[in-house]
């Protein structure tokens, strides 16, 4: 047949039109299956990658696209297709007399058919590999960071205390989803509603809560903004009801995860669903809290629970003043007058704050009066819902600030919108140019003034604390009385920001009269032609529609927009001296030619603007401040060096300048500020006679040698040190730099980003020598506060550190990063008499990574004294990053990261530490610890003395890729570690335990830890444990066995206590012995031996020995097994029973890949009496276990612990025979979603256990929302036996996919009233038969089954980042 398809092939080859086509899937018919097999399989591996990574997407909360979507259900659908079209049709077929009679009509539709859907996959192959789907989804948005600790401003008061739990409960009530808190400005409705987003996190009552405040006059993308920034990620739609899907996606994509709206100060009813929250709020989602001053407001948006929020009781109103005022008023002069100061306050939260600090530790009478009487005669105006008392009060907090500057920066801060970040650098500005602050000659002494005033002000409760840096905040009742008072004549303020203008405001008084008008503007039909404002200094337009969009997309949605602005606009405003125009984008591609005209002006404000030509603003003579933060600018003429006044050029920004024009610096006599980080095209002449031969027309920075002893401030970014000029003398004494030498990239702030940042100095060169006798270079270095180093070659320490006489570094660094220096081996060379240098005294964090040669701090061998007397001595350093000696180099060190040094053997070696009494801890403020891809790592710690003392402080441990690490942290460590609270620990493949159980030292007494000293072992604050990729992990802290074990050790051991360094003769030896000792640590099997180390596979055929068949653990199961395994220690048990009070604070546990773990909590031993575990414990992952036998083995029967555990998930572990016990399962209360994965020996659910055959218990689940059961090839039910009905009162979704041997859910009653059917492979769904989930999956089974691969991809586990 294969020999007529060859001639015949070639007679189709000359056949034309339709007949040869038709005739072809006759006789090619083999050849097209074969090739439909080969795309086949081709589709199945795209389809697997694809399906990968949308389901790690998910994993990440990012979704996949919509055409993503609709390309796997296509392939889905084709997939199956065409496997029944081979697996039936193709071989009945075959069939037919063996092949050798086939039906040629079969064989011409099988030729067709295969044709057919060879060019179907052919088609949907293109699609993928077109790129299309090569990363079919967003980028993983930034993890929120999060604090547990209580926010200090709000205050407990009892009478609040009721209310915040109602509304807890409320938000608990699955029947509830609006909840708002209802009273009038200023009786801390905000804060409430703050202290319950505190608590709803700390309780874990949701998954993630958003935030966001919709103030008078809401804008809806702006709300849609906040609230997708509160989730971690950015919406991409550009218009409202794109942003409302979008955001609704985000809100319902993952049905396991409820979201805490809250919407703070709703003015008007707001429509929930154009925001996006509606249905999210109908499907139970998300709930709502929202806080309104308008019961009306709540009423209108249908709110189920409304709070009213009322003033303070006469005791807490008392008490708050007290604590406000101060002791003073405990005098018996004031007692009598403080009362009635108290009175006026009316009970009213941000009244008796606002008094009480303009108050605060008065003791003159005659104060007290003058307030009372300025209290009782102030009345307010006409300020929508306000108090009147409130309006006095905050007034008169105004008129009480000591000083003009102080009233003048409070003002000006009613010039944003409502709820907005001021800035505080645009107050210092403004000043600059208003010149109020008299006697500052500089930009920094004014700015530095500035930061004083509004700290003041914050601590009088006039302004608040923002989350931005260096942003302060209105609270806005305080806002509404600063417009009022700003607006009155005298003042002659026009803030109009409410609502976007179409129109300039109309007046009821002439523009003659304003001083300073800021206006958000809309779609403007057009602007005046000429207004008239003579006395006009101060001019603020912002563009509302582009400030509400994200800034990715607002330069591009206004390129089209014309210019708006007419040519004579500022002909009427001569004396104008500040002009400020924010987010106009398009709109303002050029400079009205009425620009000239503002001879006056001192400060000019560009931001978000897209400027083509700024000539025009060389002609402004007078200026000393110009700014184009964010705006894009192409080139900074020649015109610009016109500006002689000029004190401050800003050019910070998103948007890259392409050329500053050669000789505009050399002509800025008088700058003292310049940012331009980020632009790299400068000149590369490195004097001033140098200049004149640029050859790209760009400006160098030889330019600035003139007047650089008079610079104050200098951010800039310099392609190469050879376009850093050597003599630029930067002598003035508040100089302050962020320079970036070399192409290094943003991968250090630690400078900071506001304008008070740190001398930074990051310097990148290929050889060392490169640097030479670089004097510019020397003087930075010892000022650097941050320091970033990245030396390619020919630096064996670094270089600074080394001169001829003494050491000379800098003194006052406190951050430092030295990467990619592969010559690299220590940080100071000091000489045999050099003494404790204090280079790193002040040192706050220390990053080190990529140095392959690096072996330690310092070479030293000499002695050194340590504080309080003493010596101490130390060998020359080995391989030890800190030893004895350098440790006490660093005593304010927090923040500790090596990475990717591959020689260094041990981090803290403190071999021959002598300690002292009355000594301070070492590293006592150390907070983080992160090590990674450290090859030759031994020993964190290691050769610890007796009575040391220090780490107290450790809150985060972070272990990666560390492959010869086999024990984390040595028991005279663990004892010290009280204030931990996560440790990671990432592909470790040597690691056995996280904690090592060993000695004291000899002069103590030598006993097992683990007996009494060991039960006293605490870790109060561990909240997260997170174990990824240790396949030889065998406990979380081991247990030696008996006191012989102890005798043969004690003889064993080195009599010091202390082992040999890796790598030495001794080590070498001694490898035998000291692995020896590790292993008699360690429980294990009899017949384990340390090459059975590296499995990772399943138990084999020993596993039945180990448990039940039938999953029924039965007394004379556990003899039998007993007998089978006769002097069989312990199975490896990840928590053992002794460590389990040690860990009662842990929140969330994860463990993946993690090979030997045979059991997770071991309650083997506990008392039943005392055995209220694991009660904080929230959320358990566990994956890819082989071995894992058992999750909660043994324990007492009445056992409790547990409590508020809410989500289990277990994947991949193939040895899992059952899930929990109903013992265990009785504890789960709080248990909201359960997640079984690929677990190939479950047989069921909920397991048996002895003893409970008579027990008729109900079993409930009362909060399970979600239970997901796939790839479970061996399910055969939830639970087997028939002595306990079920309850899942809030049983919402089931998902059973892959379960071939699925019989039944339960043999017993079971209530599910919620349930509305059963979710399986893709988007089949069965709706519930007749109201019952047996009946449900009874029919599925009888339709269709639950068959599915067995080799399809398990949801990936949470990536380690996340933990």
């Amino acid at each position: 047949m294969d020999f007529i398809s060859s001639i015949v092939g070639k007679i189709i080859d000359y056949s034309v039109g339709p007949v040869g086509e038709q005739f072809g899937y006759l006789v090619l018919y083999k050849s097209s299956i074969a090739t439909l097999k080969e795309k086949f399989q081709r589709i199945l591996e795209k389809n697997e990658a694809v399906q990968q990574s949308v389901n790690g997407a998910q994993w990440n909360h990012e979704g996949a696209t919509s055409e993503v979507e609709t390309w796997l259900t296509n392939v889905e659908k084709k997939i199956e297709e065409i496997h029944k079209f081979l697996e039936e049709d193709v071989k009945a077929n075959k069939m037919c007399l063996n092949g050798w009679c086939p039906n040629l009509k079969l064989c011409y539709s099988l030729g067709k058919k295969a044709q057919k859907n060879t060019r179907a996959i052919v088609e949907l192959l293109l699609e993928e590999e077109g790129g299309k789907y090569a990363r079919p989804y967003n980028h993983a948005p930034p993890r929120e960071v999060r604090s547990s600790s209580t926010d200090q401003s709000f205050k407990d008061f009892e009478s609040r205390k009721s209310t915040i739990q109602n509304v807890l409960n409320d938000l608990k009530n699955e029947d509830i989803g609006t909840i708002a808190l209802w009273g009038m400005a200023g009786i801390g409705k905000t804060e409430m509603a703050k202290e319950i987003e505190r608590r709803v996190k700390s309780e874990d009552l949701f998954h993630k809560v958003a935030f966001a405040t919709v103030s008078q006059s809401p804008s809806l993308t702006k709300i849609q903004a906040e609230l997708a920034e509160s989730l971690g990620t950015r919406l991409q739609a550009e218009f409202l009801r794109g942003r409302a899907n979008e955001l609704y996606s985000i809100l319902t994509e993952n049905k396991n995860e409820n979201v805490l709206v809250i919407l703070d100060d709703v003015w008007e009813p707001l429509n929930l669903k154009d925001i996006g929250v509606y249905y999210a709020v109908q499907e139970k989602s998300c709930k709502i809290l929202l806080t309104s001053r308008n019961e009306d407001t709540c009423n209108a948006m249908k709110t189920q629970k409304i709070f009213p929020i009322g003033v303070l009781s006469e005791e807490e109103a008392s008490n708050l003043f007290k604590e406000m005022a101060g002791d003073c008023i405990n005098s018996s002069d004031l007692i009598s007058i403080a009362k009635e100061v108290a009175k006026e306050c009316a009970r009213l939260p941000l009244a008796i704050v606002i008094v009480g600090c303009l108050l605060s530790n008065k003791s003159d009478k005659d104060d007290w009066k003058d307030m009372l009487k300025q209290l009782k005669r102030s009345r307010p105006q006409d300020i929508y819902d306000l108090q009147a008392g409130l309006y006095s009060i905050i007034e008169l907090s105004y008129n009480y600030l000591k000083s003009d500057e102080a009233k003048s920066c409070f003002l000006l801060c009613c010039l944003y919108p409502e709820d907005h970040d001021v800035p505080i650098e645009h107050l210092v500005r403004y000043g600059v140019a208003k010149r109020f602050f008299e006697g500052y000659d500089t930009v920094e002494e004014t700015r530095l003034h500035v930061h004083a005033i509004v700290k003041n002000l914050r601590r009088l409760n006039l302004l608040l604390n923002s989350n931005k840096d260096e942003c302060v905040k209105m609270h806005d009742v305080v806002r509404d009385v600063a417009i009022s008072i700003a607006s009155k004549e005298e003042n002659g303020f026009m803030v109009k920001l409410d609502k976007g203008l179409k129109d300039w405001p109309p007046t009821d008084r002439s523009y003659d009269s304003y001083i300073a008008i800021s206006l958000l503007l809309g779609e403007m039909k057009c602007h005046p032609n000429e207004l008239k404002c003579p006395k006009l200094q101060l001019l603020r337009l912002s563009c509302r529609n582009l400030s509400e969009m994200v800034p990715s997309s607002f330069l591009l949605s206004m390129k089209q927009s014309k210019n708006t602005f007419p040519d004579n606009l500022f002909n009427g405003m001569k004396e104008l001296k500040m002009l400020s125009l924010e987010y106009y984008g398009y709109f303002l591609m050029s400079l009205p030619p009425s620009m000239q005209i503002l001879q006056n002006l001192q400060m000019l404000h560009l931001e978000y603007c897209c400027l083509k030509d700024v000539s025009a603003i060389g002609t402004l003579g007078n200026l000393e401040i110009l700014g184009f933060r964010n705006s894009k600018i192409e080139e900074l003429p020649w015109e610009i060096g016109n500006l002689s006044r000029l004190k401050l050029l800003d050019m910070r920004g998103r948007y890259s300048l392409k050329r500053i024009a050669a000789g505009v610096l050399s002509r800025l006599s008088r700058l003292e500020e310049l940012y331009v980080k980020g632009f790299k095209n400068w000149g590369c002449a490195t004097t001033m006679e140098e200049n004149g031969e640029v050859t790209n027309n760009n400006a160098s920075l030889a330019e600035l040698i003139p007047y650089s002893n008079q610079l104050v401030v200098l951010e800039i970014s310099v392609p190469s040190i050879k376009c850093f000029p050597k003599e630029l003398h930067f002598s003035n004494s508040d100089f302050r730099f962020q320079i970036e030498i070399g192409d290094i990239g943003d991968k250090d702030d630690f400078g900071g980003k506001g304008y008070l940042s740190e001398n930074t100095l990051k310097l990148k060169v290929e050889d060392a020598s490169d640097l030479g006798e670089h004097r510019t270079i020397h003087s930075l270095l010892k000022k650097a506060v941050g320091l970033h180093f990245d030396i390619a070659k020919n630096s064996k320490h670094i270089w600074f550190e080394k001169v001829q006489k003494g050491i000379n570094s800098p003194y006052c660094l406190k951050h430092l990063r030295i990467c990619t220096c592969e010559d690299l081996e220590y940080l100071l060379e000091a000489t045999s008499n050099s003494t404790p240098p204090n280079t790193f005294h002040r040192l706050v964090s220390l990053s080190l990574n990529n140095l392959p040669r690096l072996i330690g701090i310092c070479n030293s061998t000499e002695s050194i004294e340590v504080e309080g007397g003493g010596i101490t001595t130390s060998t020359t350093v080995a391989h030890k990053l800190f030893s004895s000696n350098t440790i006490l180099w660093v005593p304010n060190l927090k923040v500790l990261e090596v990475e990717d040094c591959g020689l260094l053997e041990v981090v803290f070696d403190l071999e021959a530490l002598k300690v002292l009494e009355n000594r301070q801890p070492f590293l006592a403020v150390l907070s983080n610890l992160n090590l990674r891809y450290l090859s030759g790592m031994v020993h964190v710690w290691k050769n610890i003395p007796p009575r040391f003392q220090g780490f107290q402080n450790l809150v985060s441990i972070n272990i990666e890729e560390c492959h010869s690490l086999r024990i984390l942290i040595p028991a005279s460590i663990v004892k010290l570690l009280v204030q931990l609270q996560v440790i990671k620990i990432d592909d470790c493949n040597l690691m056995e335990n996280i904690i090592q159980m060993e000695y004291e030292a000899r002069e103590e007494r030598r006993e097992d830890i683990l007996s009494s000293k060991a039960h006293s072992l605490k870790w109060p604050s561990i909240k997260s444990i997170a174990l990824w990729g240790c396949p030889k992990l065998k406990t979380f802290g081991s247990e030696v066995k008996s006191g012989r074990n102890e005798r043969k050790m004690d003889a064993e051991l080195d009599p010091s206590g202390q082992e040999p360094s890796v790598g030495s003769s001794s080590a070498r030896e001694s490898s035998g012995l000291f692995n020896r000792w590790i292993e008699s640590c360690v429980p294990h099997h009899r017949n384990y031996s340390p090459s059975q180390r590296n499995s990772s596979s399943s138990l084999g055929e020993n596993k039945n020995e180990l448990i039940d068949k039938k999953i029924t653990l039965t007394k004379q199961d556990q003899k039998q097994n007993v007998s089978e395994a006769e002097n069989q220690t312990k199975m490896l048990s990840l928590i053992p029973h002794n460590l389990i009070g040690s860990l009662k604070n842990l929140q969330r546990l994860y463990a993946h890949l993690c090979d030997l773990l045979e059991v997770i909590f071991e309650l083997e031993g506990l008392n039943a009496e005392e055995s209220n575990i694991f009660n904080n414990l929230t959320w358990l992952e566990l994956s890819s276990l082989p071995k894992l036998l058992h999750i909660w083995k043994k324990g007492p029967r009445e056992i409790k612990g547990f409590n508020y555990l809410r989500q289990l998930e277990v994947r991949g572990c193939h040895s899992l025979k059952c899930l929990f016990t109903p013992s265990i399962a009785k504890l789960l209360v709080k248990l909201e979603y359960i997640t079984v994965q690929g677990c190939n020996e479950m047989e069921a659910v909920l397991a048996k256990e002895s003893g409970d055959e008579e027990n008729r218990d109900v079993i409930a689940f009362p909060l399970v929302r979600d239970l997901d059961l796939q790839y479970l090839q061996k399910l055969e039910c939830f639970y087997t036996e028939d002595n306990h009905a079920f309850e899942w009162p809030s049983l919402e979704r089931i998902q059973i996919n892959g379960c071939p041997k699925l019989k039944m859910f339960v043999s017993t009653t079971t209530k599910t009233p919620k349930l509305k059917g059963v979710h399986m492979r893709r988007e089949a769904f069965q709706p519930m038969i007749e109201g019952d989930i047996n009946a449900t999956i009874q029919h599925i089974i009888k339709e269709k089954g639950f068959n599915g691969p067995s080799n399809r991809p398990l949801f990936p586990p949470t990536p380690f980042e996340d933990l």
